[in-house]
């Protein structure tokens, strides 16, 4: 496992994806909290992986 894996939670094989929907958006601050494109990421509540606001959508994983 790489040191990015182990960060963002991705699994041995590689794959960044998340089986789970409900993903709990990471706030810069207070000011900007009702923004999702502001968020620093997202945050699965099942299984904890993170993942780059730019890999989320509606707060759903883009597909590839």
């Amino acid at each position: 496992m790489g040191l990015l894996s182990a960060i963002f939670g991705g699994d041995r094989d590689g794959s960044l994806d998340c089986p789970h929907a409900r993903l709990i958006p990471r706030w810069r601050g207070p000011q900007v909290m009702d923004d999702d494109a502001q968020a620093m990421g997202f945050v699965c509540q099942d299984c904890g992986r993170e993942f780059l606001n730019y890999r989320v959508h509606d707060r759903r994983l883009r597909t590839r």
